[in-house]
């Protein structure tokens, strides 16, 4: 069955957290036996070959896969969770920035659309380029934040502030605030701006975001200063609508290390444009107990719109950007950078473009990214859709991603019921090189970097791979990951080998990942199977038998 959706004429919200990193603690290296080596004759399995479509957009199956399709036409996604649901809001083109829709989901594959949950009223001083609204529940009332700017009779646009609008309901309908902040002050979000820049003024702000650290609430938001660039900075909230000014902080400046030196461009991806860009900020508190924020950089309608990090012991810094001399690309977190030599966009226009302005949630423990990316993959013109994967912290607290995808990806354990089990297995392999690289839990998103070059296993011609897990496990599917570097992928897979001679044989990668014009394989594509039943196994056995040498990125086998 392929998404649905349903419209109906109310509301909207946001997508909140992500799953923990799951680690691989591989056991001790085992036997790769003669037997295990025997390609079966023949098989009487029953299972789904997703290779085997003559394109990307084929059906599959939604209890368990879903795929970025990019359907929901929503900019600047953020999420809220309640109660099952999944509320999804951001920037609506639909009404060009005049109002807010909303998307709901249960399993990230069927959405219902909620038109207009929160639209201006006409005496409203915020009437004009709603953007970036982030949802947040306090006591019993939902906050939602977003910023606004006033077009009067004259035509004549002010600045952007941050505003907010309260309901009861996730779907509102929403109300621009009105009422007393801890200070004392009476804020009316009808009559002028709730939020201006206590540094600059009333210059325009935007893409505020909260982080909820325990019973502290912090806003970040981005300074567009049209003489110079845009920066991040942050404040500790005194309550929901009150900043402590006293705790304002500059927090960071695109392609700079430091955010006292705004003339430091040693992070060159950061600022590929002229006017330098920083924008769209979250902050999320890592397992580790690091603070991470995440924000945008270049221009939202480029290819290049890019989701980079830097790292703090203390939710208003100091952030550091990891860098090392020399180094390229050490902070991305999502998307492509561009300006390094030798990876030309011309190589991902088949794939994503523009994916940035993220918002990071749970699935259940599974930490989450939600961005947008270019419909049509390499400009503006066919707008911009919300897009799902996975984010990942290593011990250290160091983030890294499963993505951008374009290909079907295993659901949130949460929401399917199955979990990737190939990361506590124990590896015996045959003609393979860094097989521990199949279970890493790490799969290279940045094709010819340099940095990336020995993240993949490599692979001889004739070559086995067997998963060996502690007991059995009920297995409903299996995707193997294949390589980033078009001179290393492979079109084909022997077999996969369960338990009692169950076997897929002549699987098939699936063609439209390859682009030959430009030579490149679409990242974070795998060979991925769906098995019509659960078998019941304790290993796995894959076999390869290629017409020359090749790299792979990373098993998933779906079980419980």
């Amino acid at each position: 069955m392929k998404k649905g959706f349903v419209f109906l004429p109310l509301v909207m919200v946001l997508l909140t957290s992500c799953p923990a990193s799951e680690e691989s603690s591989n056991a001790p290296s085992l036997t790769l036996s003669e037997e295990d080596k025997i390609r079966p004759s023949s098989t009487n399995l029953e299972y789904e070959d997703y290779g085997l479509n003559s394109d990307n957009n084929f059906a599959y199956n939604e209890e368990k896969f879903y795929r970025n399709d990019l359907e929901i036409r929503l900019p600047d996604p953020a999420v809220f969770y309640e109660d099952g649901l999944y509320y999804i809001y951001g920037t609506t083109d639909r009404t060009g920035a005049k109002s807010f829709d909303c998307y709901t989901t249960s399993d990230f594959n069927n959405y219902i659309a909620y038109h207009d949950v929160f639209k201006p009223s006409e005496d409203s001083w915020g009437n004009d380029s709603l953007f970036a609204p982030e949802l947040y529940k306090f006591d019993d009332t939902y906050y939602l934040y977003y910023s606004a700017k006033n077009v009067g009779s004259s035509g004549v646009s002010t600045n952007s502030a941050i505003m907010v609008a309260t309901a009861d309901n996730p779907l509102g309908p929403f109300k621009e605030y009105q009422g007393e902040d801890a200070n004392g002050k009476y804020l009316d979000g009808k009559a002028d701006g709730m939020f201006w820049d206590i540094d600059r003024g009333k210059i325009s702000i935007l893409d505020q975001t909260l982080l909820v650290d325990g019973q502290d609430i912090y806003m970040y938001y981005s300074i567009y200063d049209t003489n110079v660039m845009q920066y991040i900075v942050g404040v500790k909230m005194i309550d929901p609508v009150t900043p402590d000014w006293d705790s304002y902080q500059i927090l960071l400046r695109p392609g700079a290390l430091s955010p006292d030196n705004e003339y430091d461009k040693t992070l060159t991806w950061e600022c590929f444009q002229g006017f330098r860009v920083a924008e769209g900020p979250q902050v999320t508190k890592t397992p580790a107990g690091k603070y991470m924020l995440s924000y945008s950089v270049n221009h939202y309608p480029d290819m290049y719109y890019t989701v980079c990090y830097a790292l703090s012991d203390s939710p208003l810094g100091t952030y550091v950007k990891p860098y090392t001399r020399g180094g390229y690309w050490t902070n991305i977190l999502f998307g492509y950078g561009g300006t390094k030599s030798g990876t030309t966009y011309n190589q991902w226009q088949g794939f994503m473009g523009g994916t940035a302005h993220h918002f990071i949630f749970k699935v259940g423990e599974q930490y989450m990214i939600a961005y947008h990316a270019l419909v049509n993959r390499k400009d503006i013109s066919s707008g911009r859709g919300v897009g799902i994967d996975y984010l990942f912290f290593d011990e250290e607290g160091n983030p890294y991603v499963h993505g951008p995808s374009y290909a079907v990806m295993p659901l949130p354990s949460a929401l399917s019921g199955y979990s990737n089990i190939a990361l506590g297995a124990a590896i015996a392999s045959e003609g393979v090189t860094n097989p521990e690289r199949l279970n890493d839990n790490f799969i290279v998103e940045h094709y010819n970097l340099a940095a990336e070059q020995d993240k993949e296993a490599s692979l001889s011609r004739t070559s086995y791979v067997k998963l060996q897990f502690d007991r059995e496990y009920h297995v409903g599917g299996i995707l193997i990951y294949n390589s980033a570097y078009f001179d290393y992928f492979i079109e084909e897979i022997s077999f996969i080998k369960f338990s009692d001679n169950q076997a897929i044989l002549d699987g098939q990668f699936l063609n439209s990942h390859i682009n030959n014009r430009y030579e490149f394989v679409n990242p974070c594509t795998s060979f991925a199977f769906d098995l019509a039943e659960d078998v019941l196994t304790d290993s796995i056995v894959i076999g390869f038998d290629n017409s020359y040498d090749f790299q792979l990125n990373e098993i998933i086998v779906m079980g419980y």
